[in-house]
């Protein structure tokens, strides 16, 4: 199974080793789901996880290493040039345009009703709980 995974669900996966966000990183680098990867993406992640890093208990040795392990475990997809928008917040659109360009149809993320217009484009946006029960299944 493939996924785009939001940033917010990598913060909360480092912030709580309980939770379902920390399951769903798990599972990425145990093999059992492919998280598809943009170059926008993997910006994003750098520079929120090295932003928060010390509040996070790593160190930025420990995010590239992450990283890497999150790309490993990765497909690369270019976002093309010419996406017209469909959320109201555009920090959030290269999540829907990644999911769609890539064929995925599938965003796990905390953030779900902001992401629900891109049910219209036949997007799945999933909570982590949601995505681990679809694994399961």
């Amino acid at each position: 199974m493939k996924a785009v995974m939001d940033t917010n669900v990598l913060v909360a996966a480092l912030r709580s080793r309980q939770g379902a966000s920390f399951e769903v990183l798990r599972r990425l680098r145990s093999g059992q789901w492919t998280a598809v990867l943009s170059n926008h993406l993997l910006f994003e992640y750098e520079e929120i996880l090295k932003r928060d890093a010390a509040s996070l208990g790593l160190s930025p040795d420990d995010v590239d290493q992450l990283l890497n392990a999150i790309c490993a475990r990765g497909e690369r997809w270019p976002l093309a040039p010419d996406w017209q928008p469909i959320l109201a917040d555009p920090d959030d659109e290269p999540l829907v345009q990644l999911a769609v360009e890539s064929g995925t149809r599938r965003v796990v993320t905390h953030n779900v009703r902001d992401l629900q217009p891109a049910s219209t484009l036949g997007v799945e946006v999933l909570s982590p709980r949601e995505f681990l029960a679809k694994l399961r299944e």
